[in-house]
């Protein structure tokens, strides 16, 4: 039980969790709601959101702003700002 609430609490899993939501967010915006697909430089825009996070908390693990939270919003707010950007 304490392996599972131990995974559970990584940084790793919120982020990936947070990033594949958008991305379904995403891909039903871009299938059922908008006449037009997304394309898919946009599409691609949270997972590279995600990569930067992962490359900079290898090199700087201790800095204020590689707190999980703030990268979360960030894939969040990029996911909102492609859907606003697409609105017809």
């Amino acid at each position: 039980m304490s392996k599972r609430n131990e995974l559970l609490k990584s940084p790793h899993i919120h982020i990936a969790l947070v990033t594949g939501c958008c991305i379904i967010i995403l891909a039903y915006f871009s299938k059922r709601v908008f006449p037009e697909p997304i394309r898919d430089l946009y599409l691609a825009i949270p997972p590279f959101v995600m990569a930067v996070w992962e490359v900079l908390r290898g090199k700087h693990k201790e800095k204020k702003f590689m707190t999980t939270w703030y990268w979360v919003v960030a894939v969040v707010l990029t996911t909102a700002f492609i859907i606003l950007r697409n609105m017809p």
